[in-house]
């Protein structure tokens, strides 16, 4: 397989060069920026000018990427596999541009990486395939050769190369999950920890959002801990970030009444009463996918959510995935349903897409549309510059 290297900035400060050691099946690695030929020779590792990359065969590459201002670059090339290696915003960057087209660039991945658990354990609750680059055990996973240099591995190292080698793997073939394996891991350590630390409840937590993104219903008990825990220590917020999580584990082991019930418990404001409202009558006309969907989407796992809106043809069932799709950044899937379904689409969400695959006058004529008569046209056009100006710092340091 072939790589191409799309970083956030020189090969100097490219901080995944170990993970480039271990990439399976590894033929030819190329990075998009300068290169010494001695940093070459010792990496086996090839530049490429940025403005270059379009003489690759990029169908017969596979692409890692650490920076969203790539995006646009990204749906160009339509390479063969894209691995998405997801940061945390850097100081000197815009945190809601950062975070908007990390979302995007995100949901269009093959995999995700972060080394980030807080990215790692948000993105698990959108999609599939999402892969934590660091870990806790001390002990090493196994012994690979690259060329003259043996490396011992550690546990996540040994996924890496694993959730790589799936993306081209014949799916006819039983191959480990990647994905539970890496969730048991991460259970594991903070069960542990529970144990070590049993007045934390950030642990008994995070002991529970592994627990539950297993389906293991002992999440209920840890959760229940991190709750009394938080309760004594006067945290007066847990209602909103723990009671209301409650109301997830029941909808996966299927107590929708008692879900819904928790769910009301929490819902302070009119909105949320609203919400409450809507989550009763649907129960007791038995609509209970719209129940369970609208739970999950409510204690932000969308990735439940959609699989349980994708199978269901209502116009009902549909708006609500149109919300899934948007939160997401699944947007393209979002303007085909809202075509279907209104005719008409978000003039926002219309005029990002534009902009991405380069379509400058179209995003400008879809954010002034968007904007209406009431001159709020001028934010969105001003992102626009702040993503051309995003993009262009980032070539300037890539070329170093």
């Amino acid at each position: 397989m072939k790589y191409l290297i799309l970083s956030g900035g020189s090969w100097e400060d490219y901080e995944y060069k170990r993970l480039l050691e271990l990439l399976p099946d590894r033929e030819e690695v190329c990075f998009a920026g300068r290169m010494t030929r001695e940093q070459q020779a010792n990496s086996q590792i090839m530049a490429v000018e940025a403005t270059d990359i379009y003489s690759l065969k990029a169908k017969q590459y596979t692409l890692l990427v650490s920076s969203p201002y790539w995006l646009s670059d990204v749906l160009s090339l339509q390479a063969a596999y894209v691995v998405v290696l997801l940061e945390r915003c850097p100081e000197e960057e815009n945190k809601l541009l950062w975070d908007k087209y990390s979302g995007l660039l995100g949901a269009k991945a093959d995999l995700v990486a972060s080394r980030s658990e807080r990215i790692y354990l948000e993105q698990s609750l959108r999609r599939g395939g999402v892969i934590y680059l660091g870990g806790d055990q001390q002990e090493s996973y196994g012994i690979t050769r690259q060329g003259d240099r043996l490396y011992f591995l550690t546990d996540y190292e040994v996924l890496w190369s694993k959730a790589l080698e799936s993306l081209w793997q014949d799916p006819t073939i039983l191959a480990t999950d990647w994905v539970t394996v890496q969730l048991e891991l991460r259970a594991d350590y903070y069960i542990s920890m529970c144990s070590k630390l049993p007045s934390q409840p950030v642990v008994h937590y995070l002991a529970a959002s592994y627990l539950y993104l297993l389906g293991d219903s002992a999440a209920n008990r840890y959760l229940v801990q991190s709750f009394e825990l938080m309760v004594l220590y006067e945290y007066l917020d847990c209602l909103h970030s723990h009671f209301r999580f409650f109301s997830a584990i029941e909808v996966k082991t299927g107590n929708l009444e008692t879900a819904v019930q928790q769910y009301t418990i929490t819902a302070f404001t009119a909105e949320e009463q609203r919400e409450a409202e809507r989550l009763q009558g649907w129960f007791h006309s038995e609509q209970y996918q719209l129940v369970r969907a609208e739970l999950f989407r409510l204690n932000e796992d969308e990735a439940s959510a959609v699989r349980i809106l994708s199978s269901l043809t209502t116009s009902e069932a549909k708006l609500l995935l149109i919300q899934n799709y948007i939160r997401t950044f699944q947007w393209e899937k979002a303007l085909e349903l809202q075509r279907e379904l209104e005719g008409s689409v978000d003039g926002v969400i219309e005029g990002t897409i534009h902009l991405l695959h380069g379509r400058r006058h179209e995003a400008i004529r879809s954010f002034l549309n968007a904007a209406g008569q009431d001159n709020q046209a001028w934010p969105l056009l001003s992102e626009m510059a702040d993503l051309e100006e995003a993009i262009r710092r980032l070539k300037r340091r890539v070329e170093g």
